[in-house]
């Protein structure tokens, strides 16, 4: 696994899903500033959220994994990923605010454990056939 992961080919997979995560993050903030115009911005960020998750899936298994996953499984499993990933996220930030951290650096550290496990989670368990030519 670890060859795999340390590979030409896997360090090529890890900056496209870099590039896909901030693509996605803009369109979210995108989609969150129209959409909250128009309706609460705890709805604006969910839906916002939502559809970014589902823009997301839609390029990391097309370009990032070439994975040749089809059907409701990979998907429900990538939006999974992502929930846990998420719950990560907000675990770090929690713990690193009671530690003194203010609220940029909590949501900046935990960046690193959130974008670690989602690449492990789509690349070992979302995206199981994976493509691995260049």
């Amino acid at each position: 696994m670890l060859k795999r992961l340390c590979s030409l080919g896997g360090v090529e997979r890890v900056l496209r899903f870099c590039c896909i995560g901030a693509l996605n993050t803009a369109i979210a903030f995108c989609l969150y500033l129209f959409f909250s115009a128009v309706m609460s911005l705890y709805a604006a960020n969910a839906l916002s959220w939502g559809l970014a998750c589902l823009s997301s899936y839609f390029m990391n298994r097309a370009w990032t994994f070439r994975a040749a996953d089809t059907g409701f499984s990979p998907l429900a499993k990538f939006v999974f990923v992502n929930l846990c990933s998420l719950g990560i996220g907000l675990t770090t930030m929690y713990v690193f605010v009671g530690l003194g951290g203010g609220r940029i650096w909590s949501y900046v550290f935990s960046l690193p454990l959130t974008m670690t496990a989602s690449y492990l989670g789509y690349r070992f368990w979302s995206f199981k056939n994976v493509d691995d030519r260049k």
